[in-house]
């Protein structure tokens, strides 16, 4: 067995492809090619430390998180584009990355070790930035279709929970005050709402040096929102939510609302309703900014799908029981991108999903 896995382990030293690999749930570095050392600007003494202590910088940016969790959930995570600070010596330089953290698990379905493999894309990744933006400027006959169906698409979620606020009043005229007090504030949260996501997706098509009105936004309580307009939209999906820190953004509110009524409303739509659903949602500071997680136990997409499912009327496809249009995490992934952030889905048939969203430290709340 030995002789295997030092064969193994030769065959992996020679790869041109940078590879390192965790054995243990502190991410202890058990082994690390020259192409990885490389790339992180390291050498061979990192070898049986942790990657949090040879690295705290990718600590504060957030990657020992994702490894963490990739342990603890079993779930591998990809990511292409990815900026990342790599140091050497004094010099501080930012490179963009694809990498794969790939979970390795055993009969019973525990993780025993993280497979780590990197490629460096910084200078197609400028490349492919400089193309886009040249396209950009030639885009806006698209724009128009997709301001379109983003008002079609969500707009339709608070006019839904209008429709069920002012039904259920004519139909309960004698209802207890404090009753009828409380939807007439879901009522006017759903007004909010749709004024908010007509304003941002008029912002969507204006020139983009066109100022956006951000502000601090408490997002206990707008998290809490979106789950109160889950809830009447859904009343059938039975789903438990655990919430955890959620720090606050300075965003624009119609974008943010929008993101996450697009993300919670997905994951309640498509969870089992075979055991216990369970809906997490948390977030964390990084030097980079803010990231939010949205962790479920639902159908999960499968795994040749997960680029796909950004696409415009793409949706994934185990989802066809389920109505739904195929434009909201598109939408999710532009408004995202306009406010400098990114979102990552890592996921796995039938054992559900995690969405990490990444808001740069420009939403960071004060």
């Amino acid at each position: 067995m030995k002789v295997r896995e030092s064969f193994l382990l030769s065959v992996l030293q020679q790869s041109p492809h940078a590879t390192a690999i965790y054995d243990s749930a502190d991410l202890n570095i058990a082994f690390a090619n020259q192409a990885m050392l490389e790339m992180w600007c390291a050498d061979s003494s990192i070898l049986g430390r942790t990657f949090c202590a040879c690295f705290p910088g990718f600590k504060a940016e957030g990657f020992s998180s994702i490894l963490k969790n990739v342990w603890k959930t079993g779930i591998t995570y990809r990511a292409t584009d990815t900026p990342a600070n790599i140091i050497d010596q004094e010099t501080k330089t930012l490179r963009y990355f694809n990498f794969e953290y790939k979970a390795l698990v055993d009969e019973t379905g525990n993780t025993y070790a993280i497979l780590h493999t990197a490629s460096d894309v910084t200078e197609h990744y400028l490349a492919r930035t400089r193309l886009k933006q040249q396209e950009e400027q030639l885009s806006f006959n698209n724009e128009l279709d997709l301001l379109a169906n983003t008002l079609a698409h969500d707009i339709k979620n608070p006019l839904a929970v209008l429709k069920m606020g002012s039904d259920f009043l004519s139909r309960n005229i004698d209802l207890q005050v404090n009753i009828s007090q409380r939807w007439f504030d879901t009522i006017r949260a759903a007004i909010v709402n749709i004024e908010s996501i007509i304003n941002q997706t008029l912002q969507l098509g204006r020139i983009r040096s066109a100022s956006t009105l951000t502000e601090c936004i408490a997002m206990d309580k707008k998290i809490a929102n979106c789950i109160d307009e889950v809830k009447l939209i859904y009343p059938d999906q039975a789903v438990a939510f655990e919430l955890g820190d959620l720090h606050a953004l300075y965003a624009e509110r119609g974008a943010v609302y929008q993101i996450f009524m697009n993300l919670i409303g997905n994951a309640v739509k498509y969870a089992k309703r075979t055991e216990k659903a369970i809906l997490k949602i948390y977030s964390e500071k990084i030097d980079k900014g803010t990231v939010y997680f949205i962790e479920d136990n639902g159908i999960g997409i499968p795994e040749d799908e997960l680029l796909q499912v950004f696409l415009a009327n793409e949706r994934g496809s185990n989802t066809e029981p389920a109505s739904g249009s195929g434009i909201g995490l598109t939408l999710v992934k532009r408004l995202m991108e306009r406010m400098g952030g990114t979102i990552n889905l890592s996921s796995e048939l039938g054992k559900g999903t995690i969405v990490r969203l990444f808001f740069p430290a420009t939403c960071a709340g004060s």
